[in-house]
């Protein structure tokens, strides 16, 4: 059963565990989120006395139960909240909170948030797994009673349908759906994704009609969006808006830590569950945070043109990074079958660059399924399709080139087709983030194109962060709490002066992105001691206060021996890492090798 000390836990702002904290030192809104009670074998059915114990013990914490107008009011500024404060939530209309929870409510004097479908509240296309629901009359009397707020799950968006060309689901309010033999006005038929128009103008009618449900019901329209399986978009955000909503609610895994409008739009909250397994919740007991275990995986060696293969390819991965206990994937969305780093064809339908095979999506939704978060491996500059026939808009040399043949990042051209291409990645994907492949460098001797203009180090390393960021944002108008990860050399993190030779500034990167991923590759360096350079990277890691953005990332391939590292190679590198007080680590290439247990 979970305990106060398992809530606490979750109050903790890790990337495995959920919270929102909103204002300043002084205060924290943390959100929960229920849905059944008292249903057998559902894994988020909280028990009736679980709930009650949860509730009571909040309470002899000192924790406050807040209301949604008052979470709404605080993080606009305009009411103090004590430092330890709770709001909670429960998703779909389910009977059971009038017959199980309200009781709590009242007994307890405890304010709470419901989130109904309002299509499956008024009878219609509810799903056979759903059980007993909400009547309006029981909604008015909750709602009547001043504990209970009423949200919008939507009118019949709370489903899943086809993204991608293979039929992989995924929630269709976050994003574009895939039609299949789609018939058109002549009587023909095809197969396409559904334009910005049609997906923007289906999730306004959804939210529109789900607020005419809600003022011919209630009387009244809800100011509260909570998006089905947390899942929204930028287009999603404003459609919110634009029905009169005022906050919406996501499952998530940042803190919002300042109080502002922009922060009421993507509300974090924690998914609770019945049970935890043992050592999990030993784990929280303790208060640990759990660090981020990143592997890179390569689309190139699971793709196959057989489904079935390609399926079990996914399937002999996704055991792989179990094994692991892997949190976080950064999947190969760029087909490199050479291995050279430049890029002639993509794996996600775009406007900009050849797709070699519309699949990311069918890799990332399998791997997101096993409840691991995916971020999308590209990179920044080196596209060969996009570079002219004379070179004029590639980065130019007066000396030694470096080993990416890449775009001028000085081109305003280039810049504008590769801003488009993570559009289309956020717009097109599932991908929950961008990792920014190391090509995004200038060596000592480069950029001397025209559109460069012989700038010097410390202004090629402000343009390459500038790119990065504006790519970023680009891919952010359609996933606004994406993360943002970036590639950087190790030389870098161990001494700052090459900048000069790279163009990237550790410290900078810190300010700007979720994570710097550190390639601390020994064997490629060449370095004698591998384990001894470990250690340094990990003390300048810790000494330039990057212990908590920054991964270590380690090489499980030997390139120029073209041979896999062996386990207790690969072991030792990890246990020194951590030894040195490494607290995020990751590696490429990904296997089907089982390297930790």
């Amino acid at each position: 059963m979970k305990t106060i000390k398992k809530l606490l836990a979750a109050l903790a702002c890790t990337f495995g565990a959920f919270c929102l904290a909103g204002g300043t030192a002084d205060a924290q809104v943390s959100i929960f989120c229920y849905h059944e009670i008292e249903k057998p074998n559902d894994p988020f059915a909280i028990p009736q006395k679980e709930l009650e114990q949860q509730i009571k013990d909040l309470k002899s914490q000192g924790y406050r139960f807040v209301s949604l107008a008052e979470y709404e009011s605080y993080m606009k500024g305009e009411l103090d909240l004590p430092e330890k404060s709770v709001l909670l939530t429960f998703d779909d209309g389910y009977a059971s909170v009038y017959t199980q929870v309200f009781p709590l409510l009242q007994k307890y004097q405890v304010p709470a948030m419901i989130a109904l479908v309002t299509s499956w509240t008024e009878g219609e296309g509810k799903p056979r797994d759903v059980g007993a629901l909400l009547t309006w009359n029981q909604v008015r009397e909750m709602e009547a009673s001043g504990l209970v707020s009423v949200a919008s799950h939507s009118h019949v968006m709370h489903k899943q349908q086809a993204i991608d060309p293979q039929g992989d689901r995924n929630a269709v309010a976050g994003y574009h759906l895939y039609f299949q033999n789609l018939t058109k006005v002549d009587g023909t038929t095809e197969s396409r994704y559904e334009t910005d128009e049609e997906y923007r103008t289906r999730v306004q009618q959804d939210l529109q009609k789900s607020q005419s449900v809600f003022k011919e019901r209630l009387g009244h329209p809800v100011h509260a969006m909570v998006w089905p399986y947390g899942i929204f978009s930028g287009e999603a955000q404003k459609a919110a808006q634009a029905a009169g909503m005022e906050v919406a609610f996501n499952l998530g895994d940042r803190a919002n830590n300042t109080p502002d409008t922009s922060s009421l739009m993507n509300s974090n909250r924690a998914l609770l569950a019945r049970t935890t397994p043992q050592k999990e919740f030993q784990q929280d007991l303790a208060g640990y945070q759990l660090p981020v275990r990143l592997a890179q995986v390569d689309i190139d060696a699971l793709y196959d043109e057989d489904p079935a293969a390609f399926r079990a390819n996914i399937q002999g991965v996704i055991e792989h990074l179990g094994n692991n206990r892997i949190n976080l994937v950064a999947l190969q969305a760029f087909a490199d079958p050479d291995g050279d780093g430049n890029v002639d064809k993509v794996y996600f339908h775009n406007n900009v660059v050849p797709v070699a095979a519309d699949v990311f999506n069918t890799v990332a939704n399998a791997i997101e399924t096993a409840g691991i978060r995916v971020v999308a491996w590209l990179p920044g500059l080196s596209y060969t399709t996009l570079a002219a026939a004379d070179g004029s808009n590639i980065v130019q040399a007066d000396g030694e080139a470096g080993w990416y043949q890449r775009l001028s990042p000085f081109d305003a051209a280039n810049e504008a087709k590769l801003v488009e291409l993570y559009r289309d990645l956020g717009r097109y994907t599932v991908a929950q983030g961008v990792l920014f492949q190391d090509d995004l460098y200038l060596n000592d001797f480069e950029d001397v194109s025209p559109a460069a203009k012989g700038t010097d180090a410390a202004a090629k390393t402000r343009r390459l962060t500038d790119l990065s960021l504006a790519l970023g944002a680009a891919f952010r108008e359609s996933r606004p709490d994406g993360l943002l990860l970036r590639d950087i050399y190790d030389a870098v993190v161990l001494n700052p002066a090459s900048e000069a030779w790279f163009a990237q500034n550790y410290a900078d990167c810190l300010k700007h992105y979720d994570y710097v991923v550190v390639m601390a590759y020994p064997y490629m360096d060449h370095e004698k001691d591998p384990l001894d350079f470990l250690q340094r990277v990990a003390k300048a890691v810790e000494e330039a206060g990057g212990t908590d953005k920054t991964i270590v990332k380690i090489q499980s391939y030997d390139w120029e021996k073209e041979q896999w590292l062996g386990q207790q190679t690969f072991s030792e590198q990890m246990k020194t890492l951590k030894a040195a007080g490494v607290r995020n680590l990751g590696y490429y290439p990904n296997t089907f090798c089982a390297w930790e247990k």
